[in-house]
């Protein structure tokens, strides 16, 4: 399980300073670990966006990431269209948004797809990654988030935002594999604080990580000991 490179561990790793108390100070670290091992997306949120820009630079390689609806996902729709414009006019080229679970727990299943629907449609291609928030969820309805998400043509449905007490857990991971199959990318966050943790999730079914930049030191550096560097 230990047979990864380091590249390859950063291209599945989105890295950010999401916490309620993020400074400008965290968003500079972030960077900083960034260019270090190009992860493959950083975000943070959207105050810090044109500070996180300016000092990304030219790296290109490096997608810039922010958060819609975060972290409750029970705003209007028409303020997550707000949001997703901006963030687009910030540069970010993927979203991730968290879905109106009040409406999903609700049985309002076509307003849950109504409001991802609406922000994959403004975003027009850039990658949107749904937040389920499966810490609050039962099986029956991660099911139908599943199925919700997939049909609203997003590219990855994402696990949680991390706000949670609870980890994620490869149960979770399994079941939503086992519901969307190859259809949809796996994003798995919360919770994720070693490299041994991460691979087991990637077994499941997971393709990208969300974990905050402590964690991600953490890992990077269990990997190169792995590696012999």
């Amino acid at each position: 399980m230990s047979n990864i490179t380091i590249q390859e561990l950063a291209k599945m790793i989105d890295c950010a300073a999401v916490s309620p108390i993020t400074t400008e100070l965290d968003v500079r670290e972030l960077v900083a670990l960034a260019k270090k091992y190009k992860f493959i997306s950083i975000g943070t949120f959207s105050c810090f966006m044109p500070l996180l820009k300016e000092l990304l630079g030219d790296q290109k390689e490096i997608l810039i990431g922010c958060g819609v609806g975060f972290p409750s996902g029970y705003t209007r729709t028409y303020i997550k269209i707000i949001e997703a414009r901006d963030a687009l006019a910030d540069g970010c080229r993927e979203i991730d948004m968290v879905a109106n679970i009040g409406y999903l727990k609700s049985g309002r299943f076509d307003d849950t797809l109504d409001d991802i629907k609406a922000v994959v449609d403004v975003l027009d291609g850039i990658p949107l990654k749904v937040i389920i928030e499966v810490a609050y969820l039962t099986n029956d309805e991660i099911k139908r988030a599943c199925d919700i998400v997939v049909k609203s043509g997003a590219a990855f449905i994402k696990t949680g935002t991390g706000w949670t007490s609870y980890p994620i857990t490869l149960d979770r991971v399994h079941l939503i594999k086992s519901q969307v199959g190859d259809a949809i990318g796996i994003k798995a966050s919360g919770g994720i604080k070693d490299l041994h943790t991460l691979l087991a999730l990637k077994d499941a079914g997971a393709s990208r990580f969300g974990i905050g930049k402590n964690s991600a030191i953490k890992i990077m550096e269990e990997c190169e000991m792995l590696q012999g560097k």
